[in-house]
């Protein structure tokens, strides 16, 4: 719930929150910090469960998501800050930071389910995950619009903007869930021991920063065809190629390669990547189209994502 409402509910604040941050230019980055951290470290935070435990992972990674949206809320709140600089920077640090505790989260999530129940059962498990995932992905949007346009306004003496309980709504909600997670789940023996492949997971970083970073100042910062924009491209294919060298030799791969002989598994994250990319482009050009071009206020463009 946390994870799929954090990707929507700030969809339709974002917006308001460049406008006010003088941030127009870096509207993407609001969500591309926290997919890059997010992607990056899915795979090593799911090998962290298998040494130690996925329940001490997601401990952290709540704790880590829930500071992070702290962090956000006090984005520009004083000024500008040594070395990070203004507010929408600030705000890119903090998504970043909470997108670490968002692949913890994610994964750790899933796993457990493999982890609690018996084959038989988890399909109707995972197909509950979704069910929950899909209705914060709904009501994201509307809720984000509310506070945003409605929650401004004077609190313990002090003056917040609604964008900013955007973040804070995660905080009630996040500590229940940590309660809950140390409380209640039982901590499972499901350690498998091994080593942490550092190597792999570093060459996975060199992969995915400088595409993304490509692919988000392509045509914006830099041509196409410019020779950063190369670079970048090129460093990417260099480090997938020596990534998939070091893995194919490595007995504890933080990616097996042989998951990829699996047809299910390959044709699995091809639809999520093509339904994924759908969907998020939906979600954060939308609301910006609506409010900048239409002039719907950030309410009226979160009722218009309803289904």
């Amino acid at each position: 719930m946390l994870g799929a409402m954090d990707m929507t509910i700030l969809s339709t604040a974002t917006p308001t929150i460049v406008a006010e941050l003088n941030g127009l230019e870096l509207y993407a980055w609001v969500t591309t910090a926290y997919m890059l951290t997010s992607t990056v470290l899915v795979p090593i935070f799911g090998k962290l469960g298998d040494i130690y435990g996925r329940k001490q992972i997601l401990l952290w990674g709540i704790s880590i998501f829930l500071f992070g949206s702290f962090l956000c809320g006090l984005s520009g709140e004083f000024g500008d800050l040594p070395i990070i600089g203004d507010g929408m920077h600030q705000l890119i640090l903090f998504r970043a930071v909470k997108g670490i505790g968002g692949a913890a989260l994610f994964t750790s999530a899933i796993g457990m389910v493999a982890d609690l129940y018996p084959p038989r059962q988890r399909a109707k498990f995972m197909g509950l995950f979704g069910a929950v995932f899909a209705l914060a992905s709904l009501i994201g949007p509307t809720i984000g619009g509310l506070l945003t346009d409605h929650a401004s306004g004077t609190h313990f003496g002090h003056y917040i903007a609604g964008w900013r309980w955007v973040f804070y709504a995660n905080l009630p909600l996040g500590l229940v869930a940590l309660h809950m997670v140390a409380n209640k789940m039982p901590a499972l023996n499901t350690q498998q021991g091994g080593k942490i492949d550092y190597l792999g997971a570093f060459l996975l970083l060199i992969v995915f920063v400088p595409f993304l970073l490509a692919l988000t100042w392509g045509g914006n910062r830099y041509a196409w065809d410019s020779l950063e924009l190369i670079s970048m491209f090129a460093l990417s294919g260099v480090a997938l190629m020596l990534f998939i060298w070091v893995e194919s030799r490595t007995a504890d791969a933080v990616m097996p390669l042989d998951l990829f002989q699996s047809r299910v598994f390959v044709i699995a994250n091809l639809s999520s990547f093509v339904l994924g990319m759908a969907f998020m482009g939906a979600v954060m050009f939308m609301p910006l189209y609506m409010q900048v071009v239409l002039g719907v206020d950030a309410t009226g463009s979160g009722f218009a994502m309803l289904p």
